[in-house]
């Protein structure tokens, strides 16, 4: 039987804008639940799931680190801020398998105490300044659950974000940086199962066999460790 994997979404209506993890996660065998606020309880979606994915999108209300909110700061939706740290915490507390992505990182920090650089130009910017996706270099702790999936000390990803992980999360650890200026790539909670954030977007990584590599040993792991879960 496919794992269920539950991507949190506010309004069904806007379930188009996650096409490309639902087409990702269905490539690796894996089984789509769109846990669509107020259709049922949140410990109900998380009981009907085997892994819990977070998805990219707008920025975290920064109320919810104790921050002013910087004027670059933008997408704000606090319905979907408190949906996914909710849901996030129902999953932890089940050991149910958590990919972030992206956004998806930084509510993971966020959920655990930690705070975010509201903004910052370099990785959201091309060298010639127009905001778009662009490859980056990073560098990878073997001795952690994602140097031990992706095999290599340093690889090439995508960038496409403007704001990063500050403060670490309680409970995480830091498993990759951007040796340029440290940035924060990846996160891992060793105590768990499976709980791996990242901050590029490997869904879309499908341009170069490098980037297919990378994406195709993610994608592979998460599912893994929810069939395990499912078969406990």
């Amino acid at each position: 039987m496919k794992p269920k994997i539950g991507i949190p979404i506010v309004d069904k209506d806007g379930s188009h804008n996650f096409k490309n993890y639902v087409n990702t996660l269905e490539e690796f065998s894996g089984e789509v639940v769109l846990l669509i606020r107020d259709e049922q309880s949140n410990d109900d979606h998380i009981d009907g799931i085997h892994g819990l994915l977070l998805p990219g999108g707008g920025d975290i209300d920064p109320k919810f680190y104790s921050e002013k909110m910087d004027p670059r700061t933008k997408y704000v939706n606090i319905d979907r801020d408190k949906l996914e740290i909710d849901l996030y915490h129902k999953a932890i507390a089940k050991d149910i398998p958590v990919f972030g992505i992206c956004r998806g990182i930084q509510v993971m920090n966020v959920a655990t105490g930690g705070s975010l650089h509201q903004h910052i130009d370099e990785h959201s910017k091309r060298r010639d300044g127009t905001d778009s996706e662009h490859p980056i270099n990073i560098e990878l702790d073997k001795n952690n659950l994602i140097g031990e999936i992706i095999e290599m000390e340093k690889d090439g990803v995508n960038s496409a974000h403007h704001q990063s992980l500050n403060k670490l999360g309680k409970g995480f650890v830091v498993t990759a940086l951007c040796p340029i200026d440290d940035t924060i790539e990846a996160i891992e909670d060793p105590s768990k199962r499976f709980v791996v954030g990242v901050q590029y977007h490997p869904e879309r990584m499908i341009t170069s066999g490098e980037f297919k590599e990378h994406r195709r040993k993610l994608f592979e792991a998460f599912i893994e460790a929810a069939i395990e879960y499912n078969n406990r």
